[in-house]
């Protein structure tokens, strides 16, 4: 993207303020700086060179979730995502990222979180398990579902995340499970790394192209129909940075509507709460993919035990940007937090990993996947 480009989108602005109100952390912080309108007259003002990159504005560049509200809500239709990015990329160049996101950053290449998991592991044994919403770290091999035949053609090629990678594995094992028990061969193929979405949001562009190459070099040894990714943000990085032509690359939800809208949900899964559940949006699905219908197609087969929340508002997770501003993260969970106490519910649902991550470990009320609800269905000769 050329200079000039930073500078047209940010023109589109109105200076309207209609992405205020669709904004999590002006919402949180309630300053200008801090809103959409904010960060787009501070990105003109950096690519006419009227100011210079500094620590604050360094700052206010990477106070964003990149979660897409505010172009769900902008009448002028301003690129809001694709600008910050490249701002980033262009100031920081992943020179400037501070210490401890560029180690989290780290954290989501698989062979270092691999050498290192002890030192989570100990931890979530310890009052700073909430503080830093380190998961319990299930256990699983998936090495046993991994692998693929080069001579065969699959139905989908499964690409969990990071989250379900190395956080929570047994969920890559329930949803490879579930697809195959729907009838479709599914492709694990090992080498996988993370899409590098992470690095690319926080000015490490190098980073990203690198990850990006080692996927698609995976990708090109088997024949698949679709990629199916149970992370809006993955579904995001292959459709927009990809060179995947001619690939139909589907949220799981996504996928599942379109192609098996039929799948039976399991009634005793609700039955099992204590009262009625909802659905938490993620901002990608919601506001970038702009899936709504899809989960709740679904959902709404469980009758009145499932109550719809249509806020729309931010868990506050947002991957690194939790680990740069713990502060305006758990004031944005908090609004979140409040509407569930709202809404009476006993229980919630959602169809991101990270989302998943950030309510299961710091709410109070259990957190589920979108793959929980489903009944386990023996896999059927094709």
């Amino acid at each position: 993207m050329a200079e000039k480009t930073i500078s047209e989108i940010a023109k589109l602005c109105a200076d309207c303020g209609t992405c205020q109100s669709a904004c999590p952390v002006y919402q949180a912080e309630l300053t200008e700086p801090n809103s959409p309108r904010g960060k787009v007259n501070l990105a003109k003002a950096l690519a006419d060179g009227r100011l210079a990159p500094n620590p604050r504005n360094r700052s206010l560049l990477y106070q964003c979730l990149v979660c897409g509200g505010c172009e769900h809500a902008c009448p002028q239709g301003v690129e809001f995502n694709a600008m910050m990015i490249e701002q980033r990329n262009r100031t920081s160049g992943g020179r400037s990222i501070p210490w401890l996101k560029k180690a989290a950053l780290f954290l989501y290449q698989g062979f270092i979180l691999r050498r290192v998991l002890w030192l989570p592991r100990l931890l979530a044994r310890t009052p700073l398990k909430r503080r830093l919403s380190l998961p319990a770290f299930q256990n699983a091999d998936l090495k046993m579902i991994a692998g693929g035949d080069r001579e065969k053609e699959y139905d989908v090629l499964l690409f969990p995340g990071c989250v379900f990678t190395y956080f929570y594995p047994h969920k890559t094992v329930e949803i490879k499970a579930l697809l195959e028990g729907l009838g479709l061969s599914v492709l694990y193929p090992e080498g996988l790394q993370c899409c590098g979405f992470p690095y690319l949001s926080q000015g490490w562009g190098e980073k990203f192209a690198k990850l990006k190459d080692k996927n698609e070099a995976v990708f090109r040894r088997f024949r698949f129909r679709q990629i199916v990714v149970p992370c809006s943000t993955g579904v995001l990085a292959f459709r927009k940075y990809y060179d995947l032509p001619g690939t139909e690359i589907l949220e799981l939800s996504e996928f599942l509507y379109k192609h098996c809208p039929q799948a039976a949900v399991d009634p005793s899964w609700a039955e099992r709460l204590p009262g009625p559940f909802t659905y938490h949006d993620p901002c990608h699905n919601l506001k970038s993919l702009k899936l709504r219908k899809e989960a709740r197609h679904f959902l709404e087969r469980f009758g009145d035990r499932f109550r719809d929340d249509d806020s729309g508002l931010c868990c506050g997770f947002g991957g690194i940007f939790k680990v740069g501003f713990p502060a305006v993260s758990k004031k944005i969970l908090n609004k979140k937090a409040a509407k569930l106490d709202e809404l009476g519910v006993s229980a919630v649902v959602t169809s991101c990993p990270g989302c998943y991550l950030q309510l299961k470990e710091n709410l109070d009320v259990p957190v589920y996947f979108f793959s929980d609800i489903f009944k386990r269905q023996v896999k059927s000769e094709k």
